[in-house]
């Protein structure tokens, strides 16, 4: 019988909601051990005893922020070689990295399929089984050392207090919210509404394959970077063919036909219209260097950049193994 633990945030968005009946469906898997956690604290303190209970497989159930604190936490405490298998439910509000190598989009049908599997033994064979990296995020002003799986600056910012604002706080969730979100932002960067419409100073180098790049400084409108395949609604704006661990898109202020150009970037299949001359840039690095002053949303955590001459600097990290079992 294999060793399970399930972490539950009880503060993430869905899990405010729905946490007494995943504890209740859990409560019947003598094998499953279930913890909750109320602060990034409490957390920490429960990872080494965690460590200690050598599970075959963690399910963490909560946000894109707790999911990314949490795979850091355990890159932290255990061997590279003796991480434990990862299934994700998507206890959060919107649930982007469990929307590509999670278990459902949605938290009824993820538990459904958690339980499914469980009633069949838990068999660690015949599932699909994911590669991915984290990145590790240095450079912010309060010197704290982070990890996500998406990172935004530009009209990301716009976009995400639009979210808080008028989205996440009538109490929508999931890719329904995010999709509200980005043809909101869209259609303000379109109209050049500059509610949405302010780009965000950046130099950028980025270093791998044994060389490094560098970009000057220019006024970034959208500037996203990511370990995961599929963003939310199937968006894969990375299309470089290099071999970096970590995809960057680079849409500076001022590119060229953004409204005919923007829907076959968000694809990853760029138009015609889309180079580098015309404004639109896309890379794969290992390690990236950002110098910019502003804010930066790194799985829906805001935090401000240190600035000046203090890059703020990616790099990854990783890889981790998710599994999800078969329907």
């Amino acid at each position: 019988m294999i060793r399970l633990c399930v972490l539950s945030n009880a503060t993430s968005g869905n899990n405010r909601k729905g946490l007494e009946r995943l504890t209740a469906r859990l409560a019947a898997y003598p094998q499953v051990t279930h913890h909750v956690t109320r602060s990034p604290q409490e957390a920490r303190a429960l990872i080494p005893a965690l460590r200690a209970e050598a599970p075959d497989v963690v399910v963490i159930n909560g946000g894109d922020g707790t999911i990314a604190a949490t795979l850091g936490l355990m890159l932290d405490h255990w061997e590279a070689g003796a991480l434990p298998l990862v299934m994700l439910l998507p206890g959060g509000t919107a649930n982007m990295t469990a929307g590509d190598i999670g278990l459902a989009s949605s938290p009824r049908r993820a538990l459904d399929r958690l339980c499914a599997w469980l009633d069949a033994g838990a068999p660690l064979a015949g599932g699909a089984i994911s590669s991915r990296h984290i990145m590790r995020v240095e450079g912010a002003a309060d010197g704290a050392v982070r990890h996500g799986m998406f990172l935004g600056t530009g009209a990301i910012m716009q976009a995400t207090h639009f979210a808080h604002a008028k989205v996440h706080s009538r109490g929508l969730s999931g890719e329904l919210s995010l999709g509200l979100i980005l043809i909101r932002a869209l259609w303000g960067l379109i109209r050049q509404d500059p509610r949405f419409y302010q780009p965000t100073h950046v130099r950028l180098v980025l270093h791998g394959a044994g060389r490094a790049m560098a970009r000057d400084e220019a006024p970034m409108l959208i500037l996203v970077a990511s370990t995961l395949d599929r963003l939310f609604l199937g968006m894969r704006p990375f299309w470089a063919q290099d071999s970096g661990r970590i995809g960057l898109t680079a849409i500076r202020g001022g590119a060229t036909r953004f409204g005919r150009t923007i829907p076959s970037v968000l694809r990853g299949r760029p138009n015609r219209n889309a180079t580098p001359g015309n404004g639109y840039e896309s890379f794969r690095a290992d390690r990236i260097e950002m110098f910019l002053d502003g804010e930066i949303n790194l799985d829906g955590e805001l935090f401000v950049t240190a600035g000046g001459e203090n890059p703020l600097i990616v790099s990854a990290e990783g890889p981790i193994r998710f599994l999800r079992p078969p329907r």
